[in-house]
C-alpha cells in the first residue's frame, strides 16, 4: 500500500461490501466462471496448525487476488493453517490490530511499522509485495512529462496527503520547489484529463487506468526508478510470534500460501480477475478488464531481478538499506534491524518458487 501520507488517497472508491461473499464465491465456482478453483473448506482436513488472521490495509481489489486465490484454492490449508482475509480501508490502522492479537499477519507500509516499532511496538517486517513502490508521476500521452526534469516549469498536481514526499522526492532529484507550480488537488485525476495541471502525483496500479477506461491515454514514471526507493505492500507480524513455536509455524505456513496465491496469480491473470471482481469485489462497482491491467501493474512492481533470484516477497539487505535511507528524507526512523527474511527463509529453503 501507498506511503504513510497517501493511506487514504483513494477514499472516493466505495468499501466493498463483504456480506454474502461465501456464498457468492460457491455460486461463482459451481458455474464454472473459476475453473481450477476448489472452495476454500476443500483442504480443511489438512489443516493442523488451527487458525489466524490476515488484516489487509485496503478494500477489496485485485492489489489483493493473491489472499483471494490462497484463500479460495485451499492454499492456506494444505499448509496447516485456516485463515481469516479481514478487509481493510481508509481508517484501517494495521499495526495497532496485529500488535492487540487480532491479525496474526498485516500488510501495511514499511513507514507505518518502522514509525510503530520506533515507538516500542513489538513488529517485524517480514516481506514485501511490491520491490517497487507505486508512486508516480501521471502525465497526458499527448504531452508527456519525461523524467523529473520535465517538470520544471510545469503545473503539478498534489494531494495534501502526498506534498511531504513529493518535496522530499524534488530535494532528492535536485529541483527547487520553486522551479515548478504544485496546484493543490485531490484524488480524482480529472483535473489532469482536463488541462488544469500538466502531471500528478499518481499510484502507477491504479489513476493511470481511471483515465484509461475513459479513453485518456496516459505516461508515467516511478519515483523509485530516481532514488525515491521504497517498497509496498509489507508483510508485517510480531516479533514474539517469531519466538513461539506454534505462531512461528502459522506465521510460515499464511506466507507459504500467500507467495503460492500470487504466483497462481500472475500465472492467470483472466481467473485472478474473475475472482476479485465476482466474489471478493463484488457489489464494489470493479470490472474485469480493468482489475487485470491492473494486476499486469502489480507484476511488474512484485517481480524483479532480486524476486527471480529468491522468491516473491524476498527483501536483499541492498533494497532495506535503501528503504531505510528513503524513509530518513521524510523523518521516518528505520533500521535494517526492522526487516527480517528468516521466514521467507523458511518458506523457500534455498528455492525461489514454493
Amino acid at each position: 500500500m501507498p506511503f504513510s501520507e497517501n493511506i487514504d488517497r483513494r477514499t472516493f472508491l466505495r468499501r466493498a461490501a463483504r456480506t454474502g461473499a461465501g456464498a457468492a464465491l460457491m455460486a461463482v465456482a459451481g458455474s464454472g466462471v473459476l475453473e481450477g478453483l476448489a472452495p476454500s473448506g476443500a483442504s480443511a482436513s489438512a489443516m493442523s496448525l488451527g487458525s489466524a488472521a490476515l488484516q489487509l490495509d485496503w478494500i477489496d481489489d485485485i492489489e489483493f487476488a493473491g489472499s483471494y486465490i490462497a484463500k479460495t484454492n485451499g492454499l492456506y490449508a494444505k499448509a496447516g493453517l485456516d485463515v481469516s482475509l479481514l478487509t481493510g480501508g481508509p481508517n484501517t490502522s494495521v499495526e495497532p490490530i496485529v500488535v492487540s492479537g487480532k491479525a496474526l499477519v498485516g500488510i501495511s507500509g514499511p513507514d507505518l511499522t518502522s514509525a510503530a516499532i520506533d515507538n516500542g511496538a513489538d513488529l517485524v517486517i517480514i516481506g514485501a509485495q511490491m520491490q517497487k513502490a507505486p508512486q508516480a508521476i501521471m502525465s497526458l500521452a499527448k504531452s508527456p512529462i519525461k523524467g523529473p526534469q520535465g517538470m520544471i516549469g510545469k503545473k503539478i498536481g498534489v494531494q495534501a496527503g502526498n506534498l511531504l514526499s513529493f518535496k522530499a522526492f524534488l530535494n532528492l532529484v535536485g529541483i527547487p520547489t520553486s522551479k515548478l507550480t504544485i496546484v493543490p488537488v485531490q484524488f480524482d485525476p480529472t483535473p489532469l484529463a482536463d488541462g488544469e495541471v500538466d502531471g500528478w502525483y499518481a499510484f502507477i496500479t491504479n489513476e493511470p487506468f481511471l483515465l484509461g477506461a475513459k479513453g485518456i491515454a496516459t505516461k508515467t514514471w516511478l519515483l523509485y526508478d530516481y532514488g525515491y526507493k521504497l517498497y509496498s505492500g509489507t508483510y508485517l507480524a510480531r516479533s514474539s510470534s517469531l519466538t513461539n513455536a506454534t505462531e512461528r509455524a502459522q506465521v510460515v505456513a499464511l506466507m507459504k500460501g500467500e507467495i503460492q496465491g500470487w504466483e497462481a496469480a500472475f500465472a492467470n491473470p483472466p481467473m485472478a480477475a474473475r475472482l476479485t471482481v465476482d466474489v471478493y469485489g463484488k457489489g464494489d462497482g470493479l470490472d474485469i478488464p480493468t482489475q487485470q491491467k491492473e494486476l499486469y501493474a502489480y507484476q511488474k512492481l512484485f517481480q524483479t531481478p532480486t524476486t527471480a533470484a529468491h522468491g516473491l516477497m524476498w527483501m536483499s539487505p541492498e533494497d532495506v538499506e535503501a528503504n531505510v535511507k528513503t524513509l530518513a528524507l521524510v523523518n521516518i526512523k528505520s533500521s535494517p534491524k526492522y526487516f527480517t527474511t528468516e521466514i521467507l527463509e523458511e518458506v523457500f529453503k534455498g528455492a525461489s518458487h514454493v
